[in-house]
């Protein structure tokens, strides 16, 4: 049991290599920037598929030290601020690199931006105010400060169902829901901010002004011209085209993980929430590399952790790790011809 919870925490820290990675490239310069993408892309899936290897780890609370627990919430948090040192500091040094490393320095920080929504995530449901202060940071670098509000304010609550914008429907590109959800959540979160100030009985008035979303775009607005004066027009470029692949990594994970699972209906209510509205993966170390955001069904059932999600036998499970499929909702005819006969074999 001590053996299988010290593997367990070093895995853990598999995200953290990521930096490590960088930084060889950044320091050998040239292809050696392509370590980050390598790793995540050729790597990580070629060991899930030559171990065979699933993350079926669970522990409880208790199995872990204070000093062990500490440890592991520090884990999120330094990803989230190396995520945003290495932008920051690639944003203001891109003249150093030619064409072909820019692009892959491009490449690779999305893909670690994409992982840090995971990390953002963790920090979004942590109870210490460190942790909600470093998310509101983490999620405002993301271009996403709407985060936790339409996540845990929408999402959970609506998962599964037409009235959530993260959740797709069967037969539903990939591309269709970048268009329908990316606003969606935007207009969605206005109007529950809005609804709060009606529900509270107080002064429309100013509700404009009080409306989370009007400060947020505030702030969007004050961390691209920091950007700008910081490093200029090609730092401020650099900075969108990664976070527009960041986005594109998270909205296909939120695609992937409720794919035309919808909840039933009866007597206008939808059924309660369960392990089989989510489609899982445990693919080991797709798992751990992404703070195992696949246990997905273990985390809409139980709010827990990280490192105490468990796996659920009744959620359905994907092929591959997140980094094939992917690959595989990009295209969407080879995502349908794969996940569609699963679906009509459970329905």
């Amino acid at each position: 049991m001590i053996r299988r919870k010290y593997r367990h925490i070093f895995f853990c820290f598999l995200p953290q290599l990521l930096f490590v990675l960088v930084a060889l490239g950044v320091f050998g310069r040239g292809y050696w920037l392509l370590l980050p993408i390598a790793f995540l892309l050729v790597v990580v899936p070629f060991l899930d598929l030559l171990t065979g290897w699933q993350d079926t780890a669970h522990f409880e609370k208790t199995d872990f030290s204070p000093f062990e627990t500490s440890l592991l919430h520090w884990n999120t948090r330094f990803y989230a601020g190396f995520y945003i040192g290495a932008v920051t500091w690639f944003a203001m040094n891109l003249h150093r690199f030619n064409a072909i490393e820019t692009g892959l320095i491009v490449a690779s920080s999305s893909l670690l931006g994409g992982i840090c929504f995971a990390a953002a995530h963790e920090l979004l449901h942590a109870k210490e105010n460190i942790d909600q202060i470093l998310q509101r940071i983490t999620t405002s670098f993301l271009f996403y400060p709407h985060y936790k509000l339409i996540h845990i304010r929408s999402h959970h609550l609506h998962v599964g169902t037409v009235e959530d914008e993260n959740t797709a429907w069967f037969n539903e590109s990939v591309y269709a829901y970048f268009y329908r959800t990316i606003p969606g959540s935007m207009i969605r979160s206005w109007r529950l901010e809005a609804r709060r100030f009606v529900s509270g009985g107080q002064s429309d008035r100013w509700g404009i002004i009080r409306n989370k979303m009007f400060s947020y775009a505030l702030g969007q607005l004050a961390l691209l011209l920091a950007l700008y004066l910081l490093s200029g027009w090609r730092g401020l470029l650099f900075y969108l085209a990664q976070i527009i692949g960041a986005h594109i990594v998270l909205e296909s994970v939120n695609y992937i993980q409720h794919y035309g699972l919808l909840r039933e209906q009866s007597e206008g209510e939808y059924d309660k929430t369960a392990a089989e509205h989510s489609w899982d993966t445990y693919h080991f170390f797709s798992s751990y590399v992404t703070f195992r955001v696949g246990h997905h069904s273990y985390h809409h059932l139980a709010v827990k952790p990280y490192y105490l999600l468990a796996t659920e036998p009744q959620a359905h499970k994907l092929p591959a790790g997140y980094f094939w499929t992917i690959a595989m909702v990009l295209l969407p005819p080879w995502w349908r011809r794969v996940i569609n006969p699963r679906l009509k074999a459970i329905s």
